[in-house]
């Protein structure tokens, strides 16, 4: 019993301490609340019910002292018999700084508990309780905020520890501290442009740009993005997959374009016109294919996973096969290349 009366008196010290600390705090805030929820007990006794009212006084940003009166009523699990509690306690509050509305804290107290039993040989139980928990509080604005904690209460008396949840909501209420004093105005620092391209320093994050490029408001070059495309078409002779002289052009263009931007793949298309059996015209037309493809990988060094070739015999003509100009058109082999590039905008 001794023990336990000592370790009363030290949290009633160590309240006390943080009283002490924060008596002076500039911010004095009050909090009256009202609490319901429900007490598990350890005791046979049923869970039951509970509401309460309390007061809390701030001590400074974090700390809060709690003087909170709760009951419940209840009974015993074996007889039937009906229990009346009643519970006083001093609690500690410590609130943990938060940008959100969200506010969460821990608590800590000491309080007196009196149970009374009904029976027709009534009686009661008083218990020191030391109790340990955590919650929230939200800010529900115009000084309304909602809370809710759990708590273990440990009795010292009995060796019985009881679990309770409540919710609840506080109106807080008092002065508010007075604002810190404006800081003296300081002098504008003079604004230099060392690179010359419009934007000062204090706001150029590309600093020493060239004086020909066109920046933006934080001094970096302004990018334009475009679309660059070439396009391949050779015609063949009637039954000839060998690209003829006037074309050799056709093929170094597209393969220059493709040096040039070695991002990009091709696929080149080959066709026919409607002469000669299906099977004959879909080999030739692959064949046309191949044959381009075979001239960009060997004569100008283009990667063959650059490059694909498939073939569509006489199945899409752009022109008429009845004519010997249109069969012409039909023997071909086209492609097209685009890639996206990105340009330094520069000044006039």
């Amino acid at each position: 019993m001794a023990m336990k009366h000592t370790q009363v008196l030290a949290l009633s010290a160590a309240i006390a301490a943080v009283i002490s600390t924060g008596a002076h705090a500039d911010n004095h805030k009050v909090e009256i609340h009202a609490d319901a929820g429900r007490t598990f007990f350890e005791d046979p006794l049923k869970d039951a019910n509970t509401w309460g009212l309390g007061v809390g006084f701030y001590l400074n940003e974090n700390w809060m002292l709690d003087l909170v009166a709760s009951k419940y009523d209840t009974e015993t699990q074996t007889g039937g018999i009906d229990v009346d509690g009643t519970q006083y306690r001093l609690d500690l509050l410590y609130h943990i700084n938060t940008e959100s509305a969200w506010r969460p804290y821990v608590a800590f107290g000491v309080g007196d508990q009196e149970r009374e039993f009904n029976a027709a040989n009534a009686w009661s139980e008083r218990d020191t309780l030391l109790n340990l928990g955590a919650g929230v509080k939200r800010d529900l604005g115009n000084s309304w905020q909602f809370r809710t904690d759990v708590r273990a209460f440990n009795s010292l008396d009995n060796e019985y520890t009881d679990l309770a949840v409540t919710a609840g909501i506080a109106y807080v209420f008092g002065e508010k501290a007075a604002p810190a004093p404006a800081p003296a105005p300081v002098a504008a620092p003079v604004e230099v442009d060392s690179d010359g391209d419009g934007v000062f320093d204090s706001k150029d994050k590309c600093p020493g740009t060239p004086k020909t490029h066109k920046v933006d408001e934080v001094g970096c070059s302004l990018k334009l993005t475009e679309t660059v495309a070439i396009q391949l078409k050779i015609t063949f002779d009637t039954a000839k997959a060998i690209i003829k002289p006037e074309f050799q052009g056709e093929v170094a263009k597209l393969a220059t374009f493709m040096n040039q931007y070695a991002d990009t793949v091709v696929t080149v298309e080959g066709h026919t016109d409607s002469q000669g059996s299906d099977a004959y015209n879909q080999k030739l037309s692959q064949s046309r294919a191949d044959s381009v493809k075979a001239a960009l990988i060997t004569s100008y060094g283009i990667g063959a996973d650059r490059v694909k070739a498939v073939g569509y015999g006489e199945a899409k003509p752009v022109s008429d096969n009845t004519t010997a100009a249109g069969r012409e058109q039909n023997r071909r082999v086209v492609g097209q290349v685009s890639t996206a590039v990105t340009k330094v905008e520069t000044r006039n």
